[in-house]
């Protein structure tokens, strides 16, 4: 009976041991993934002193057999600047790990940056990359890399002033609130996150007073090599309805959905709703501006690949632009409209269409260019009770419309400019272009310098830029 006893137990006991050891079986199917407690871990709290945080994730396997994660790393490896620790060890990488079924693990992140340091990225970016059975997932880790004055969804302070002494990040909307100004100093860098804008209220004012060589920057907060020239990363600065007096001189404006959307009532209106002069816009996933009825004039403004138009006179309004060059040479995907267009009527929600006056229309010594056969849009609605005045003077045009003498003056139609590097946004032109001392005397002496700040001769070229051996 003992023995029997004995016997009984050691079975039990062999059983049980043997139980213990077992592995749960491994699922190899190229299909198994993981989960995550997110898809991306920001750290927004870097941002005066040289600091760290850490934050945390997990990592679930939903499944019910074990799985081996043979990959989790840094993407950029020793080089960046996060750490990782994974269930309590410290690694840039590692791998060969077996998560059981229904079980998770911890991963730790901790960043490191010198946010005085004037020449670190604004955001910086890196991820945690996974392999399980050749399935690659990972988790997005951002920083803040930089002091920075931080706007969120907010109204600005009535006749705020901005200077470049740290830039200036919007997050959602900044907006000035009515009848007050905004002024932004020379050299004032503004970055917008992703779907942000930076709107003048009714009665309020944008100043942008950049200078030459110092120039007032607006673009993306993705500062990564990648995004340099990636359109569509915010939507536009804003002057809305009855802003007023608003200025934009020695401005980048780059990579955005509208650089300019401007409306205004123009027949309220004294003055232009905005003057924009010695500018550059670029990389618009729309348009680079763009006027409701609105009263825009421009001098020194070079506009370049935008995914519709450089420039959109919309709803009528008025507009004079002088020694402007647009260039689009959009090559993201097919553009079909036209490099500059004109229009004064549009389709209301019944599907009828409302007509406004385009009273003014003035284009004198600038260039409209791009690689389709016409790149002038001149949209004028037959049945229109409104006026559509426009006027083209000295200027460089790619169209195959008829330019009948009374609404063209001396132009050259279908005559390259030759551009240095339009792909890039180089307008500057060459030798043998077609604008090339081709600019009027008159309207020269009134714009008497460049966009590079070069004085222009007595015999101007065309365009935003002089050309210069």
């Amino acid at each position: 009976m003992r023995f029997s006893l004995f016997l009984l137990s050691l079975t039990l006991l062999v059983l049980a041991s043997q139980t213990g050891c077992r592995k749960d079986p491994l699922n190899e199917d190229a299909n198994a993934s993981l989960e995550f407690s997110t898809d991306t871990i920001v750290f927004d709290t870097v941002f005066t002193t040289v600091g760290s945080a850490t934050r945390q994730f997990k990592v679930y396997n939903r499944g019910r057999k074990a799985v081996n994660i043979s990959s989790i790393k840094l993407a950029g490896g020793s080089t960046s600047n996060f750490h990782l620790n994974i269930d309590g060890i410290p690694a840039v990488s590692t791998g060969d790990i077996i998560l059981r079924g229904g079980d998770s693990m911890y991963v730790f992140v901790d960043v490191q940056v010198d946010p005085n340091n004037s020449n670190s990225p604004l955001m910086i970016e890196d991820s945690v990359q996974f392999e399980t059975n050749g399935n690659r997932q990972h988790v997005v880790l951002n920083a803040v890399g930089q002091d920075a004055y931080f706007h969120y969804n907010t109204y600005l302070s009535c006749n705020e002033t901005w200077t470049n002494d740290k830039p200036h990040v919007i997050y959602g909307y900044a907006v000035i609130p009515p009848c007050c100004m905004l002024t932004l100093m020379p050299g004032t860098r503004v970055y917008l996150h992703k779907n942000s804008t930076l709107a003048a209220d009714s009665c309020s004012t944008l100043k942008v007073l950049g200078a030459s060589g110092n120039p007032v920057t607006f673009q993306g907060d993705r500062l990564e090599a990648d995004y340099a020239d990636e359109p569509g990363q915010w939507n536009f600065i804003w002057l809305s309805t009855q802003s007023i007096n608003n200025v934009i001189d020695w401005a980048v404006i780059k990579n955005g959905s509208i650089g300019v959307l401007c409306d205004s009532t123009v027949a309220a209106s004294p003055n232009p709703a905005v003057k924009i002069t010695n500018t550059r816009i670029m990389n618009m996933s729309l348009a680079g501006i763009y006027g409701r009825d609105s009263w825009i004039e421009g001098d020194n403004v070079a506009v370049s690949n935008c995914a519709q138009y450089c420039v959109a006179i919309a709803y009528g309004g008025k507009c004079r632009f002088r020694h402007c060059s647009f260039g689009d040479y959009w090559n993201i995907d097919s553009r079909t409209t036209p490099c500059v267009l004109l229009n004064n009527w549009y389709e209301i929600d019944d599907f009828t269409n409302n007509y406004r006056d385009l009273l003014q229309a003035d284009f004198f010594n600038c260039i409209i260019y791009g690689p389709l056969d016409n790149e002038l849009g001149l949209d004028s609605n037959a049945a229109a009770p409104t006026q559509f005045n426009y006027f083209f003077q000295n200027c460089v045009i790619k169209t195959n419309i008829t330019t009948s003498s009374f609404h063209f003056q001396n132009n050259r139609i279908n005559q390259a400019p030759v551009f240095h590097d339009p792909g890039n946004n180089d307008l500057h032109i060459s030798i043998n272009s077609a604008a090339k001392d081709f600019g009027d005397a008159v309207t020269g002496a009134l714009v008497p310098f460049d966009l590079d700040n070069v004085g222009r001769t007595p015999q101007p070229d065309a365009g935003a830029y002089e050309y210069v051996p």
